[in-house]
């Protein structure tokens, strides 16, 4: 064997052993870990229905933020907050007060899938609901149990750094008391909101999908 054969035997041997070793380091990180997400943007509430929020109150952007966390294969849970502001624009029918806030604590069931740089997913969530209403000289605050259906799409353009939209089917349970003439008004509140922002990812899974 001259020099020749015998350096270029030693050169393919050493490229074989590095792509070896580089596919076990790989093997030997697995899948990754996926330990969730943090979603953050601002929430567009639409009111709709016969009820006080879309005859009364003339909505105002606001925020909404989630943190899920991955518990089992495609299910993640975790906190979840919105708020948004609105101006009276019906005082005769909903009463002496120019401005409400309301917010939402919560929490979310989800069930996320990944399909190449995008992620779907669906949630259900729960929460408490309070509207903070100002008037001259006098607030006061109107409380409610929220539930609402929430289909979201992200599409990531870096391992940990995306973007998603997200659309959410939401009603108010009211806990007011009122005449029963305006029951029908003010026992419910129907929300089509819009949001859509940054997504943060956790955990190296997306690394290797």
């Amino acid at each position: 064997m001259n020099i020749r054969t015998f350096v270029l035997a030693l050169f393919i041997s050493s490229t074989a052993l590095a792509q070896q070793t580089e596919t076990t380091k790989i093997d030997s990180l697995g899948p990754g870990k996926n330990i969730g997400n943090i979603s953050i943007g601002p929430y567009f509430p639409i009111a709709f229905g016969d009820n006080f929020a879309n005859n009364g109150l003339d909505l105002k952007m606001g925020a909404r933020f989630s943190f899920k966390i991955n518990t089992i294969e495609d299910l993640y849970v975790g906190p979840y907050f919105s708020f948004f502001k609105s101006n009276v624009s019906n005082p005769e029918l909903i009463g002496n007060y120019f401005r409400s806030n309301n917010y939402v604590f919560g929490g979310m069931v989800n069930y996320e899938k990944h399909i190449g740089d995008f992620d779907a997913s669906i949630g259900l969530g729960i929460g408490y609901s309070t509207y903070r209403n100002h008037a001259t000289g006098d607030n006061f605050s109107d409380t409610a149990t929220a539930v609402w259906l929430n289909p979201e799409v992200s599409y990531r353009f870096s391992n940990y750094l995306g973007v998603y939209a997200s659309t959410e089917l939401r009603h108010d349970f009211m806990n007011v008391n009122v005449p029963n003439e305006l029951k029908d008004t003010f026992n419910g509140a129907n929300y089509l909101n819009i949001s859509f922002g940054l997504r943060i990812n956790l955990g190296t899974a997306h690394k290797y999908m």
